[in-house]
């Protein structure tokens, strides 16, 4: 009877750990859940921020001064963490802070001084936030990015650079004055690093964007759907 009692005194101990360990752990899960949800306003406005900047320095008429600041903003805004793909983003591309520096840095440059960017529109459509793992966000973006430009000039968007060339209607109107449009969505997800919401990795399906071109002479451009 003695040696039952003993037994039974340990089940029950385990069984209150056991409680206390599952309530614990509701509780925390609460409470992040709660914080996260405090957070999503400024994780919304810390991914608009993001596109917009990586939109508006585009502009410049000095293309090799304009890859200095793209590679300035990307340093600033995107995370240095070797990136593993996760269950399900497999079958997706991706892009890190090292391959769109890699982009970024070895893009070829006009060398006939044709390529100028006078102005870049950037217009969040939509965005969502939900919570991925323990510490980060998912945020999926619609975006409008409008270029005003002469030339060919390539054109970092929020899933990296995308080129003119292959949207224009033939070769006599590469260098021709243009606006440029792009519609696309992607999904970016967020961490803090010191303390600042920045990209760790950005993903996106088939097709995610759609370019058309127009030239204000008059004759009509063209549209068509962005391949990587």
């Amino acid at each position: 009877m003695k040696f039952q009692k003993i037994k039974w005194n340990h089940i029950n101990r385990g069984l209150v750990l056991g409680l206390a360990l599952g309530a614990g752990t509701a509780v925390y899960v609460m409470v992040q859940n709660a914080m996260f949800k405090n957070n999503i306003p400024e994780i919304s406005e810390r991914a608009e921020e993001i596109c917009r900047s990586m939109a508006e320095t585009n502009t410049g008429d000095n293309r090799k001064g304009v890859q200095r600041m793209l590679t300035s903003c990307i340093q600033d805004n995107f995370i240095n963490t070797p990136y593993s793909h996760s269950i399900g983003e497999e079958y997706m591309d991706a892009v890190t802070r090292t391959s769109m520096l890699f982009e970024v840095e070895t893009m070829d440059l006009d060398q006939t001084d044709c390529d100028k960017v006078y102005s870049t529109e950037y217009k969040q459509i939509s965005t969502s936030v939900s919570k991925w793992g323990i510490d980060g966000a998912n945020v999926q973006v619609d975006y409008i990015m409008t270029c005003e430009c002469d030339g060919i000039p390539l054109l970092l968007s929020p899933i990296g650079l995308l080129d003119p060339a292959y949207e224009a209607r033939k070769s006599s109107d590469k260098p021709l004055h243009k606006i440029v449009e792009i519609k696309g969505s992607c999904n970016m997800v967020m961490q803090k690093d010191n303390g600042v919401w920045k990209v760790l990795t950005v993903t996106y399906d088939e097709n995610p964007y759609k370019m058309n071109i127009e030239y204000p002479d008059g004759n009509e451009g063209g549209e068509a759907d962005g391949q990587e």
